[in-house]
């Protein structure tokens, strides 16, 4: 199945608001965990989204790979609305 990224990215962007907190910059901001455990039905490759997301600037971590449960409380920060 084609994978439609920019869709992929707003469920990503909407759980990321929905389930996170605003940080100390202002920015929304959710453990990896939280996000692994809310958009399992809705993103079947939440990594691959992820990076995605990365590559264009969207949001942020400091892990190359996120990876469950080691990951779990990095957090994932949204960079643009």
């Amino acid at each position: 199945p084609v994978v439609n990224t920019s869709e992929e990215i707003t469920i990503l962007k909407d759980a990321i608001i929905e389930y996170g907190s605003v940080n100390s910059e202002g920015k929304h901001s959710v453990a990896y965990g939280t996000l692994f455990d809310k958009t399992a039905n809705t993103l079947e490759a939440l990594n691959g989204t992820l990076r995605a997301a990365k590559r264009q600037k969207k949001v942020a971590f400091d892990a190359e790979l996120l990876m469950m449960p080691k990951d779990k409380d990095v957090q994932v920060v949204l960079l643009e609305d």
